[in-house]
């Protein structure tokens, strides 16, 4: 996501690395790999195995959403570029349905369901995916926040940005009862303010987070603490009853420690330097599609069910969770890479064929017309 130049490698591993989380999160709450807060429920052995590994993942969000923000905040708005988005998501949330249906693992009834044909015809309005939802909202705020990144002198962005914090992230992050208008995280509001962190990065740096081993530190330092926080709640309530809401609090995409160790993890890669060849091009191949992975695994006919659909008794035992863990998320990451990949070139020549229909040139020109008057 580079402007005329390739996509920088190393960003784009982070960005891989952001979707192997994200899944990994996914596999370890449909298993049941997470303690619930409440009294006499003391974690075991896997389960404070899966809040140590989702406290080093509970970054990916926000990484993913950074990385956006520091490509992004230096672009012109694309309405193609939105296009593009829209029509990836509408292949999946409208195709999926009759696949699994002819697959058995849907009925037909529930394909046609006016209710479920709604929310795949309109995934961002619905909230089919709460990511998207909030993604695409940033997206139609970004020329808003890049005039302000743009304009803003660097005193005043970086006020803005600290007011921003404390709304959305001090406040609830210290905390013992929820506030009203906190989503987590799970909102474009958040979004936006870690849109307006990462073009702030971009634009003016950090001595603070600069380094490799200065973010190493603060990723680690960071997730470390989410996990001794969240254990501690846990336990804290297991023999009270007591801290039963802020023992999820550290998993909230909006928790201070959850943004410090998205922003050190990102140092890190940012000082990565990956050599040209084939690692590299493998990378740039690979990171366009990993967006398609989140939206087949995470799509609501498949969401709840794709883990058990590939592990169907879990074992109890740490190794052998461990190893089918591992399997199933990177059968479901390499599967849903190689759907994308392939989506991309069914995409590319449909659009050359339609390029040379009428209807077809002239959606063209209006949204070169739309992007044009987004430029400067």
């Amino acid at each position: 996501m580079t402007t005329g130049r390739k996509r920088q490698a190393n960003f784009e591993l982070l960005r891989i690395l952001a979707m192997l989380m994200v899944v990994v999160m996914h596999f370890l709450s449909l298993t049941g790999a997470l303690p619930e807060a409440q009294e006499g429920n003391f974690p075991d052995e896997r389960k404070i195995f899966g809040v140590l590994l989702e406290s080093f993942c509970i970054v990916a969000v926000n990484v993913y959403v950074l990385l956006s923000g520091y490509f992004l905040s230096e672009k012109a708005f694309s309405f193609r570029r939105l296009k593009n988005l829209l029509f990836q998501i509408l292949f999946y949330t409208l195709l999926i349905p009759p696949v699994l249906a002819v697959f058995g693992k849907l009925s037909w009834q529930e394909v046609f369901d006016p209710y479920h044909l709604w929310n795949c015809l309109f995934p961002v309005e619905s909230g089919h995916y709460w990511f998207v939802t909030a993604y695409v909202v940033m997206l139609l705020f970004s020329p808003l926040l890049n005039a302000a990144v743009k304009t803003l002198p660097r005193r005043q962005l970086k006020a803005a940005i600290l007011g921003l914090l404390v709304f959305f992230c001090l406040g609830k992050s210290l905390s013992i009862l929820p506030f009203g208008t906190d989503r987590y995280g799970y909102d474009f509001g958040w979004f936006c303010c870690l849109y307006l962190i990462a073009a702030y990065l971009r634009k003016h740096g950090s001595t603070f987070l600069y380094g490799k081993k200065r973010g190493g530190l603060l990723y680690l330092a960071s997730c470390a603490s989410v996990a001794a926080l969240s254990l501690l709640c846990l336990f804290v309530c297991a023999r009270t009853g007591l801290l039963e809401y802020y023992a999820s609090v550290p998993f909230h995409y909006n928790f201070l420690l959850c943004l410090t160790g998205a922003l050190g993890l990102f140092a890190v890669f940012a000082g990565i330097r990956i050599p040209e060849g084939g690692l590299s091009e493998a990378v740039r191949r690979i990171s366009p599609a990993v967006f398609g992975v989140y939206l087949i695994h995470e799509h609501v006919d498949v969401s709840s069910r794709w883990a058990m659909w590939i592990v169907r008794d879990v074992s109890e035992h740490f190794w052998g969770y461990l190893i089918q863990m591992t399997e199933s998320v990177l059968l479901v990451f390499a599967l849903c890479v190689c759907i994308d990949l392939l989506r991309a070139r069914l995409f590319a020549a449909a659009g050359r064929i339609l390029s040379r229909t009428g209807p077809g040139r002239r959606f063209t020109r209006l949204l070169d017309g739309l992007d044009e008057m987004m430029k400067d």
